[in-house]
């Protein structure tokens, strides 16, 4: 908390006596309109900045920035000069200095900054400033703060601070001119911590890739705790980065330089610092290449043996005053190492990713596997830190070398040993780098070797098998030699060709030792007739040419013939297929695997045969302009392939099925497995034909046919040729509605030769009169020609009786739906459709359903609707018109009675607005519409009371009770209830609000009846329109209290402690409807609920439903007056509603009593008496208890020179009184009266 001194500091205007701000403002600052870079801060400059003062900091500003702008105003609000020469960018005032700064002050002490505003524009200008409320600024305007600035004028402001401790501060001040609103920061600097790090650190000259330390200590010398975090950049490293240092306390650090590049090297140290400061030391060092090499370039190795190894040596001379540390690498660059990094890591990521989708589709079938996902993860990231941590040495399968990294000692060297292990012959070339200290590139090493492999021939480079037959089977053999120094390792290349597959080598691989022989066995059993010749290449290890074989030779097959010199089918009908039978026998001494087949037969779907044709009239194959995608295969052979044991035959079956009208010549041909294709030919020969097909009777006669209704008759088809014919009915085609729908119950089918069918038709006709058409018998095989019938008809509509005629609705109620049946029969046996409509649009009159069809031979009932919106005759006709037949008109009339006044609510003819408070306007409002067609002038009256009167309103309800307890006799005698307005004009479809008010003073049964008149149209007089039953039953809110007086009692006897007492009381709502009661009491009486639990917000109104039962209870605090006096107190329990002025009392009662007496007088004056006499003075005292008082006298002073004696009675009884007897000398005496309690010897009363 802020001292008295800094409260009084803080006051406006009251600064301490004779205080004179030792703070001037500079002259002639400097304004800066780009923001400048912040120079890097030295620790000595630091230093010195930190160590001014405010004055010498205010004092050493010389140049102001813009402000920054928060908002733009409108000038015209609040300047009648609305133009400026100062930009927008600009503010029209300048603050000097742009950041007020606070530093080096001491805590509970008063600082204060001049803050001076210019004003930049060429005419005076208005300028305040605000500050928010802080504890430790405040701002000083100046005396004239309300008057305008002149042009280029100042105004100064005082900045006062009081700061409660050492630390930093920050606030802002909001400027504000006729134009904008501007900011000028406050800053108060604290506290801070300082190491006296040096400005800057000389490495001088090193070798490159070479560490070189120093150790700075360094202390701190502010004036509290370094919380500090250093950084700087390579080749420049610092230990430790981080931490915390004391005041006054001192530590060690380590600035080392690691240059890798040779050249100049300068970068800061930069220590920041937890108060927000950076320092910046500056670090330089220089690095160079020292003398250290490689004794040769390049390295030549002898011929080497493959699997065998040779080596050389190379020698690093270190001529330098450093260690030299070595290492070997691959890579002739750093940057080259990083990339084949980054390239592994991105290979292993793409890995992980897919091993990562697999397993979350495998989760997806067994959720037990989620918990692998987390060691994936892992494992791959341990993979990839491995990558990063690999120093990436030379490794190589034929070259080595040893050491791959170690030091070389100054002015001394190291021998390194190249080993060349080759396992393939060849020349093999390689560089390796050094990568050593000293030396910025890495040093190449270019290694050379030549390796030689083994050496095998065949003892023979080509063998000639001869002739030989299919599938017999020949042995070889081929010696393999190893003609080289060390061991052979060879296998067998298979070759890709087909005649390859037929060759076994055994063994296809091996080892040879040197000198030794391999026997190679040759197995070859082949199927392909012909000359081969097959190159085989055997592989050997270590040897970049293979050893070749080659073999080659010829294969013959065998002889076969037909029993039959050809096959004649003769004529065949188109579609009917037809069989004749060969043998095949083969000659030769070998088995013969074959297939047959029919050059220039179809290679798409088998042939239609007849039979399948006459299963579906539907196939595309009866269309004339069908045309299949390939040409079908008529052709059937059985079996069409198979193997013929030597000297064996076999029976062929061969098929045709012809869907080509004709004349067939062709062959049967033969294709032997390993001999060819088209080795033998059997000629074959046929001619195809379609029967030619008539109808008995061209014209086929149906007669009278009623509409959409079936009939069938039969029509005859004659086969007079020598072959079968397949026939089809097609399916009608039409691009408009036909005339005639005609279709076959049995469209198509198979006539055998000289016979007669009978084929189905049936008929549909769709329009009336006189039709015709043609049907078409499609002949298969002969599809462009059909045989063509006429269908000839007469078509007929239905037969629909309507009944009755004429239809009358009498009187009806108007805005009500009444219906009539309107009944169809219909007298044939097709459906008869029907629409039905009104003559006139619109019409009162709707039909349900105005459409449909009448079932045939069937009757149904139309229900015809009437809504009348006027008390009129109308007349109108209903349009029958059904399909195909004849159309009827049957006229209707109705007349309308009752009104078309309609209210929104229910209101007539009865309305029981239920139950509502009385002294409460009861307010029911609702729309009433003309539905009709005719102007209604409406006025409203109650029956058995004079008619309303326009300006007459519901009284006011009075709070005087005697104005209410006498009604005046204008509302005895006028009715309850009122409607307004009582008159109005209704045209068509109007609609007007209406009010019902009705208000009661007293509780009763309001029942009264209001009469509607209306003139109607052009009407001359007015006519009863509607009779309306108000009630409405006028209730006060009743609220059922368990008790209307609560008393407590309280008897504090001496071993009683006081405690507070509680009462229950209920409320029940015994109302008609809900209530909200309101209960206010005093102290030291209070609410609460049954649990005896205060009523949180006694205030809020406790909201009873209907029969609504509250439990609460009544507490009584015994003890709200700190004395030991008898005491009673009464309040009262108001309970007041809502929605009724009506108050329900409960009086309260609080009894508490102590054992108390009641004294004739306090004061007892002897007067002037003589020595040694007695007087004698009666006083009366009186128990005002109800308890039984025990008590003692004694005197509150002691005074031995006379005395006072009193002689007491026995105790008194509650309420009884006894006169005490006082003896009294000279002196004046003080005595009192105690009570014993318990715990408590005497008590003073």
């Amino acid at each position: 908390m802020l001292t008295e001194r800094t409260r009084k500091s803080l006051l406006p205007l009251k600064l301490p006596e004779g205080f004179q701000s030792k703070v001037v403002a500079p002259r002639n600052a400097k304004l800066v309109t780009e923001e400048k870079k912040d120079t890097p801060l030295t620790p000595s400059a630091f230093l010195k900045e930190i160590s001014l003062t405010t004055e010498q900091r205010l004092a050493s500003t010389h140049e102001v920035h813009l402000p920054r702008i928060i908002q733009l105003l409108d000038m015209s609000e609040t300047s009648h000069q609305k133009f400026s020469s100062v930009d927008l960018d600009r503010t029209l005032f300048q603050p000097f200095p742009s950041e007020v700064v606070f530093q080096n002050y001491a805590s509970c002490e008063l600082y204060e900054v001049p803050l001076i505003l210019r004003n930049n524009d060429k005419i005076p200008r208005l300028v305040k400033i605000v500050c928010e409320s802080s504890p430790y600024f405040r701002v000083i305007s100046p005396n004239d703060v309300c008057n305008k600035v002149a042009p280029g004028m100042p105004s100064t402001f005082r900045i006062l601070f009081t700061p409660e401790e050492n630390k930093d501060y920050f606030h802002e001040l909001t400027c504000i001119t006729e134009r904008e609103k501007f900011i000028v920061p406050i800053r108060a600097i604290g506290a801070r911590g300082i190491l006296d790090f040096p400005d800057q650190l000389n490495f001088s000259t090193s070798p490159v890739k070479y560490n070189t330390q120093k150790t700075l200590l360094v202390r701190n010398i502010g004036n509290r705790d370094a919380y500090y975090q250093i950084t700087t950049q390579r080749p420049f490293s610092v230990k430790p980065s981080i931490g915390t240092l004391g005041i006054n306390e001192t530590t060690q650090f380590t600035i080392d330089f690691y240059p890798e590049k040779s050249g100049n090297h300068c970068k800061d140290l930069v220590i920041h610092y937890d108060t927000g400061e950076d320092i910046h030391v500056s670090l330089y060092g220089a690095a160079t290449d020292v003398n250290v090499r490689l004794d040769k370039n390049s390295l030549t190795i002898e011929k080497t043996y493959i699997t065998l190894a040779n080596q050389r040596s190379v020698v690093i001379h270190n001529r330098s005053d450093i260690i030299a540390h070595f290492q070997w690498k691959a890579f002739a660059t750093h940057e080259k190492e990083e990339e084949k990094k980054q390239t592994m890591c991105r290979t292993l990521q793409a890995e992980q990713n897919s091993v990562l989708d697999q397993l979350l589709v495998e989760c997806n079938m067994n959720p037990a596997l989620r918990e692998h996902l987390s060691t994936v993860t892992r494992t791959f990231e341990n993979r990839r830190a491995t990558v990063h941590e690999d120093a990436m040495l030379f490794n190589n399968k034929v070259f080595s070398i040893e050491p791959l990294e170690g030091d070389v000692w100054p002015n001394s060297t190291t021998e390194i040993s190249v080993m060349f292990r080759p396992q393939e012959a060849g020349m093999y070339l390689q560089t390796v780098y050094c990568d050593i200290t000293g030396r910025e590139t890495r040093l190449p090493l270019r290694i050379k070797g030549e390796a030689i492999g083994p050496k095998l021939l065949f003892n023979f480079d080509q063998l000639d098998v001869g002739k030989i037959f299919v599938g017999s089977s020949h042995s070889y053999e081929a010696i393999l030699s190893n003609q080289g120094a060390i061991d052979a390792l060879f296998h067998l290349m298979w070759p890709s060709t087909v005649l390859g597959a037929c060759f076994a080598f055994q063994p296809r691989e091996g080892i040879i030792e040197p000198g030794c022989h391999q026997a190679i066995h040759i197995s070859f059993s082949s199927t392909v007739l012909g000359p081969f010749s097959e190159e085989f290449k055997f592989h050997v290890n270590g040897s970049p040419q293979p050893v070749t074989l080659v073999i080659r030779g010829c294969v013959i097959g065998p002889t076969f013939h037909f029993s039959v010199p050809s096959l004649d089918f003769g004529n065949v009908s188109f579609g009917f297929p037809q069989t004749l039978s060969c043998c095949l026998s083969n000659t030769s001494l070998v088995p013969m695997t074959f297939s047959l087949h029919v050059p220039g037969d179809g290679n798409g779907e088998p042939s239609i045969r007849s039979q399948d044709q006459a299963s579906d009239i539907s196939r595309p194959t009866w269309r004339k302009a069908w045309f299949a995608s390939a040409k079908p295969k008529e052709f059937t052979i059985s079996p069409s392939y198979g193997t013929i044991r030597p000297q064996g035959f076999l029976d062929i079956e061969v098929t045709i099925c012809s869907n080509t009208v004709k004349t067939y010549e062709t062959a049967l041909v033969v294709d032997v497995k390993g001999s060819g294709e088209d080795v033998l030919a059997l000629p074959i020969s046929a001619r195809c034909l379609t029967p030619p097909l008539h109808v008995a009777s061209p014209t086929v006669n149906f007669g009278r046919c009623f509409l959409k209704f079936q009939y069938q008759q039969v029509v005859k088809l004659v086969n007079e040729a020598d072959l079968p014919g397949c026939y089809g009915v097609l399916p009608q085609e039409y691009k408009n509605s036909p005339t005639i729908l005609y279709s076959s119950p049995a469209p198509c089918g198979i006539i055998p030769p000289h016979a007669t069918v009978e084929i189905p038709l049936a008929l549909e006709v769709e329009e009336k009169g006189h039709q015709e058409t043609v049907a078409c018998i499609a002949i298969f095989g002969n599809e462009d020609f059909p045989l063509k019938i006429q269908l000839v008809t007469f078509g007929e509509g239905p037969v629909v009786y309507v009944h009755p005629s004429k239809i009358d609705f009498g009187c009806i109620h108007v805005l009500k739906n009444v219906s009539r049946a309107l009944c169809l029969s219909n007298q044939s046996v097709i459906p008869a459709p029907f629409k039905v409509q009104m003559a006139r649009t619109p019409s009162q009159w709707r039909i349900d359903p105005s459409e449909g069809v009448v079932p045939p031979e069937a009757e149904i009932s139309l229900t015809l609707i009437v809504n009348l919106d006027d008390t009129v005759l109308f007349q109108d006709k209903i349009n029958l018109a059904i399909e195909n037949s004849n159309s009827y008109i049957i006229p209707v009339l109705a007349t309308g009675i009752g009104t078309t006044i309609v209210t929104d609510k229910p209101f007539a003819p009865a309305i029981n607005l239920g139950p509502h408070f009385s002294l409460d306007p009861c307010c029911y409002r609702f729309k009433i519409t003309n539905c009709g067609r005719r102007t209604h002038q409406l006025y409203w009256m109650t029956e058995g009371f004079a008619p309303f009167r326009q300006h007459n309103t519901l009284p006011a309800i009075s709070t005087n009770t005697k104005s209410q307890a006498i009604p005046s006799k204008t509302e005895s005698q006028g009715p309850v209830f009122k409607l307004q307005p009582l008159r109005m004009e209704l045209t068509p479809g109007k609609s007007m609000d209406m009010v019902l008010e009705g208000s009661s003073e007293v509780p009763k049964l309001v029942k009264e009846r209001l009469l509607c008149h209306a003139i109607i149209g052009k009407q001359s007089g007015k006519e009863c329109i509607m009779k309306i039953d108000v009630t409405c039953e006028f209730i006060a809110p009743v609220l059922q209290i368990s008790s209307k007086a609560v008393t407590f009692r309280v008897e504090k006897n001496p071993s009683d402690i006081l405690t507070a007492q509680y009462k229950p009381l209920s409320l029940k709502n015994v109302s008609s409807l809900p209530l909200r009661v309101v209960l206010s009491l005093q102290e030291p009486f209070a609410l609460c609920d049954a649990n005896h639990k205060m009523i949180p917000a006694p205030e809020q109104p406790l909201k009873m439903d209907i029969g609504g039962i509250h439990h609460l209870s009544v507490r009584f605090n015994p003890f709200y007056r700190d004395d030991l006096c008898s005491r009673v107190s009464e309040e009262v329990l108001v309970l007041r509603y809502l929605e009724h002025p009506h108050v329900d009392y409960v009086d309260l009662r609080g009894e508490v009593h102590f054992p108390n007496l009641h004294f004739q007088t306090m004061d007892l004056n002897f007067g002037c008496i003589l020595n040694d006499t007695e007087v004698i003075r009666d006083i009366s005292m009186s128990n005002c208890s109800p308890l039984l008082i025990k008590y003692r006298w004694s005197f509150l002073t002691d005074d031995r020179e006379s005395f006072i004696s009193i002689r007491w009675r026995s105790r008194l009884a509650p309420l009884p009184s006894q006169r005490l007897l006082c003896f009294s000398g000279s002196a004046l005496k003080t005595f009192g009266l105690f009570m014993p309690r318990k715990g408590q010897k005497n008590r003073r009363s």
